[in-house]
């Protein structure tokens, strides 16, 4: 990412502004569209949503005349409008991979079926694809990374979405040599699967980010864990980083002790941490309670020498753990003497902050530009991890399923053998699915329990693509 500002310039003075389709005008991709009027060298030229008034008011609050927007319903509309300086709105998204002139098209629904045709139809039209789809990347994003790649387009997930930011993060600690031990995310809603759509009022009234989720079903989707395992198997498939138990540890951590707290809990069990092995995914949940969200993004590593324990951890922003019994030695960088009580020295990489759209056009930049992805899955054949269906109430025979932070399930990162070997259904797959027999609450759904959507056969055919060419790890 160094130095992107001087190849955004660049670029733009050979080749002119990276010229980009927005589909999906929700939070995200609202709020994206503005960010694109203040980027340096990008434009937000198309934006495509089933609600076209709901278009126009996007174009509209980030600074658009109605006389500088283009109502499209074709591609010769489109190319018209484009061609006189108008931004263009449609319903019809094929309008956003069929217009020569855009660059990059960005995926914004949250809607993991819609999401695989718009993917699939981006990539052939040999058009980068960056998408906050991050339900339909743990579902399927190995086979689009490598239909990408065979079409010589970026497929990525977005920069300062957290899966974004800890994969950076890793990206440092990785090339500095670090061993890594964990890394993962806050869990602010503390995985608690009692919350739905429909009860989670009450714990928005606790929380500012309430102001800025208008949808429920999408805050509950956060508070019961979904979210946290969806972005944490993101994190696994792009590092090979596996959850240490379903549903990650999750220890509770004040945001005060974070620099402290956090490195000594996320260590092997011999080493006084709580993980059965290392180079895992986890959370941390806030201890303040729901009324606290701070982000944190981290990497936790261990330090080999006195140096590296000095600075990572008198300088880490959040106290100092050196052990005023084991002063820096006359050699800097001299190996640690053992620990009076034989644990390991740990530090963390984190960040307390991450600002999803505002920095979502880096992104877009580094795939035009660099041909560099932000985040995606690694191309060495495997998957690392799942996530399941946690029912969150007892399922009756012919009940159908309804959305992520619905009623119905929560999702459950878990190690994509077992998930594979038992046949368990995908989060992402239960959406819109017909309960062939009662399942109590408290389980996880297989295949074999359910009737599959039929809306979702494109995407339930790229999922059973990806089985036989990523198995398991």
């Amino acid at each position: 990412m160094f130095g992107i500002n001087d190849r955004i310039r660049k670029h733009s003075e050979t080749y002119g502004p990276i010229r980009v389709a927005v589909i999906g005008t929700g939070a995200m991709g609202g709020a994206l569209v503005d960010q694109l009027t203040m980027a340096r060298g990008m434009e937000a030229e198309v934006v495509v949503d089933v609600d076209l008034h709901r278009a126009a008011e996007v174009l509209a609050a980030a600074g658009f005349m109605e006389n500088r927007i283009a109502r499209c319903a074709s591609l010769e509309e489109a190319e018209a409008a484009l061609a006189v300086g108008k931004k263009v709105i449609a319903t019809k998204p094929e309008i956003a991979w069929g217009l020569p002139q855009i660059d990059c098209v960005v995926e914004a629904t949250g809607n993991p079926t819609f999401f695989a045709d718009v993917a699939l139809a981006t990539i052939a039209a040999k058009k980068h694809l960056v998408t906050f789809n991050v339900e339909g990347d743990v579902l399927v994003g190995n086979i689009l990374k490598k239909k990408a790649d065979d079409a010589g387009v970026v497929y990525t997930g977005i920069h300062d979405d957290e899966p974004g930011v800890v994969k950076a993060l890793y990206d440092e600690a990785d090339a500095l040599g670090f061993e890594i031990l964990a890394a993962g995310r806050h869990d602010y809603g503390g995985g608690d699967a009692k919350w739905n759509k429909e009860n989670v009022g009450a714990y928005l009234k606790n929380v500012s980010a309430g102001a800025v989720q208008r949808n429920s079903a999408l805050f509950a989707s956060f508070v019961d864990g979904s979210k946290t395992n969806e972005e944490c198997c993101m994190i696994a498939n792009a590092t090979g980083l596996e959850p240490d138990i379903r549903g990650m540890h999750g220890p509770a951590v004040t945001f005060s002790e974070v620099a402290q707290r956090v490195p000594q809990l996320l260590d092997s069990r011999q080493n006084g941490g709580i993980l059965s092995r290392t180079g895992v995914v986890e959370r941390i949940i806030p201890a303040e309670g729901p009324h606290v969200q701070p982000v944190w993004c981290f990497v936790v590593v261990r330090i080999r020498n006195e140096l590296q324990r000095v600075f990572m951890n008198s300088m880490s922003g959040l106290g100092n753990l050196v052990d005023e019994r084991s002063p820096l030695g006359s050699a800097a960088g001299a190996q640690l003497p053992p620990s009076p009580t034989g644990k390991s020295t740990v530090g963390i990489f984190y960040t307390p902050y991450h600002y999803v759209a505002i920095q979502a056009p880096i992104s877009i930049a580094m795939a035009v530009i660099d041909r560099q992805v932000t985040i995606a899955p690694l191309t060495n054949g495997k998957r690392y991890a799942d996530v399941m269906a946690l029912t969150k109430k007892d399922l009756l025979e012919g009940e159908v399923i309804d959305e992520i932070g619905g009623l119905c399930v929560a999702g459950r990162v878990e190690k994509a053998r077992i998930v594979s070997e038992g046949n368990f259904l995908p989060f992402a797959l239960a959406r819109g699915a017909t309960m062939k027999r009662a399942v109590s609450k408290g389980e996880y759904l297989t295949y074999d329990d359910v009737v599959l959507d039929l809306a979702n056969d494109r995407l339930v055919a790229l999922r059973r693509e990806q089985d036989v060419l990523f198995p398991p790890a």
